[in-house]
């Protein structure tokens, strides 16, 4: 990538700097020295920021000081991704950011989550194997300036904390959580680097804080980090003073130069892992800070029914009070997601474009494994969309999920086998809680379905478990609410197969599942299921019809035995 001739000459400054500091102390004049002899300078190409030698800097004027020392008030253990078996969300942290709503059932401080809640809960507990920073960057914060009591969880400062104790990590997890949904991500404040440094000098530990979020010039890799001070090196640069929860203890650097608008900052997933610079200028937006204010209270809930998310506010630009559904990618490879204009949200190339109006994508804050999750991407509700699962960037085999989640509703296909160059492509028809997967390969996915009734007596979580689609096809799922149907279309298989059903239904008082397995999926043939006349109190079990040439007419009808 061609950088600027800015950038060029504060790696240069850099490397200067640390090869004085690694001879000579850390005198001052040094790096003034150093520092006024950059026109001279003669500029280093790196292929890759990789390869840029790690540096230090000297001591400058500290002009702000939050009071937040990273050996007191951070955290004493590293960020953890799935390395370790914690604890992440669960229904009480649900139920605490969105309210009972979350609940289709409560029994004391039970709660039963909905349907679309449990699967919403599942996408993002999934995505932080990838990292916790953003939570653990928040909360140290939030614990300094005393909105969380380090005492819930048995020390007087964040730097007495056990990563082993899971209250803390379910803590950690929410916090992380918060990231994904509004107002949280809508109050994210993008600028200029010299704006960022602004704001973070009006910090306030009895006021409002921020923490800082970096981006790669491609909007990946995200990372989170928390502000605590600014020093003035002299000339125009600056450094932002963080802690960075990948360098427990440590003070770290990053760098903003005043004359032409560019940062830097020298990253890693741990100390133990090769470093990477971040850089930026005035035109990338890859730095932002998110006020810590936005997290507190109550989020909108992108999955509850009558509610859901818009992107109003926060500087996004989007339709007012425009409700959004939410698509994840779970697993390798990367998504491209085109409306029926054929304009595309997702990865062109190796970057993100979004070209659908009123659409947008949030790159997840975590950095602890290297391997950061697709974004989460917004599409506007009732919007059909066409999803291409790439694996073209594969270089052995993946198992993905593909869901889409709005109000009241979650559908998709889990348990993709994707191989290197394999193209799949999943087509969601959300205002018909509908679903179409096809592929070219032998799959046995699971298409999975949930929704929320609250005006109806029950609600109810589908799984069309292993419908072998030997030799390639189309594979169609529809639920037809007012029937009381769920339907699968194998008019578009290439062969024959079987599948296993299974049912969830809550209601107020009680929980109840049905299994089928073995059900043939003759090709062509079209297969209704009544689910809305089954209880666990019918002994006469579920009603299967099937329509064997798609014209609309059953051909034949059977019931099916609960297997449980």
């Amino acid at each position: 990538m061609k950088k600027s001739a800015p950038l060029y000459i504060l790696f240069s400054l850099l490397i200067t700097l640390g090869l004085l500091l690694s001879s000579c102390g850390t005198d001052e004049e040094f790096y003034d020295e150093a520092y006024a002899t950059e026109e001279a300078a003669t500029e280093e190409v790196f292929t890759d920021a990789t390869e840029a030698p790690v540096a230090e800097s000297a001591p400058g004027e500290i002009v702000y000081d939050l009071g937040f020392t990273p050996q007191e008030n951070g955290f004493n253990f590293s960020n953890y991704g799935d390395d370790i078996p914690a604890t992440n969300l669960t229904a009480g942290e649900m139920r605490r950011m969105f309210g009972d709503q979350v609940c289709s059932r409560l029994d004391g401080d039970d709660c039963t989550l909905t349907p679309p809640a449990e699967q919403w809960m599942e996408e993002i507990n999934g995505s932080m194997a990838g990292g916790h920073c953003e939570g653990m960057a928040v909360l140290s914060l939030m614990m300094y300036t005393n909105q969380v009591s380090p005492s819930e969880f048995g020390g007087s400062v964040a730097s007495d904390l056990d990563i082993n104790d899971e209250a803390l990590q379910r803590e950690i997890a929410y916090w992380w959580a918060t990231q994904t949904v509004a107002p949280t991500y809508t109050s994210v404040i993008k600028g200029t680097p010299m704006e960022i440094l602004e704001v973070v000098q009006q910090m306030d530990a009895s006021g409002e804080t921020y923490s800082i979020g970096i981006y790669k010039e491609d909007g990946s890799g995200g990372h989170a980090i928390t502000p605590f001070g600014v020093e003035d090196k002299g000339n125009g640069l600056y450094a932002i003073l963080v802690y960075d929860n990948n360098y427990p203890g440590e003070t770290r650097e990053l760098f903003v130069d005043s004359r032409d608008n560019t940062w830097l900052y020298e990253a890693s997933i741990n100390p133990q892992v090769e470093s990477e610079l971040y850089t930026g200028n005035a035109d990338t937006q890859t730095l932002d800070l998110t006020p810590t204010s936005a997290r507190l209270g109550t989020q909108e809930c992108p999955f509850c029914d009558g509610g859901g998310v818009s992107l109003k506010g926060g500087g996004v630009l989007a339709a007012p009070d425009q409700k959004l559904n939410q698509v994840f990618l779970d697993g390798e490879g990367h998504i491209l997601i085109t409306d029926n204009d054929g304009r595309r949200l997702g990865y062109v190339d190796g970057k993100i474009v979004n070209e659908i109006p009123g659409a947008a994508y949030t790159a997840y804050r975590m950095e602890a494994s290297g391997n950061a999750p697709e974004p989460i991407y917004w599409i506007p509700e009732g919007l059909d969309i066409t999803v291409e699962i790439d694996g073209s960037a594969l270089t052995e085999e993946t198992l993905t999920d593909l869901i889409m989640i709005g109000p009241g509703f979650s559908i998709g296909v889990e348990g993709i086998y994707l191989e290197p160059g394999q193209v799949d492509t999943a087509y969601f028809y959300p205002a018909d809680q509908t679903i179409a997967y096809e592929t070219a390969a032998d799959e046995s996915p699971y298409i999975v379905i949930g929704i929320e009734n609250p005006d109806a007596e029950a609600d109810y979580y589908f799984e069309v478990q292993g419908a072998d689609i030997q030799g390639g096809g189309i594979i169609t799922v529809y639920l037809d609410t007012k029937a009381g149907d769920l339907l699968i279309n194998a008019e578009k298989l290439n062969n024959e197969g079987t599948f296993d059903f299974y049912l969830t239904r809550i209601t107020d008082e009680l929980e109840e599942e049905f299994a089928a397995e073995g059900i043939v999926l003759n090709q062509g043939a079209v297969v209704y299921v009544n689910y809305a006349e089954w209880t666990d109190a019918n002994p006469q079990g579920m009603y299967f019809g099937v329509d064997l040439d798609d014209d609309g007419v059953i051909d034949d009808e059977y019931v099916v035995d609960d297997s449980q």
